[in-house]
């Protein structure tokens, strides 16, 4: 919520590659969180797998729309995320 309007804003990315980048940002993290969890061993893959399976779909079917959105339903979108985030923030 916070790393695409920095991208956009403070280092002039597009939206679309500000888009991009957070997520090449967030996947090492996540990368490297899995492994600490795996290590210390509090990682049920059993459990994360359905997780792992779903988000390799949807990243896949989002990066072949992502080319096909235009910026103005991009930005409602993200919009909408950002709402929701605060409101189940609040809540």
């Amino acid at each position: 919520m916070v790393l695409v309007p920095l991208l956009a804003g403070k280092c002039g990315l597009d939206q679309r590659k500000a888009f991009a980048t957070s997520v090449a940002v967030i996947a090492p993290l996540c990368a490297l969180s899995a492994g600490i969890y795996w290590f210390r061993g509090s990682l049920d893959l059993a459990v994360a797998l359905p997780y792992v399976a779903g988000g390799l779909v949807g990243g896949f079917v989002g990066g072949k729309l992502f080319k096909k959105l235009s910026m103005l339903w991009l930005r409602r979108g993200f919009a909408l995320l950002i709402l929701y985030g605060g409101i189940r923030a609040l809540l």
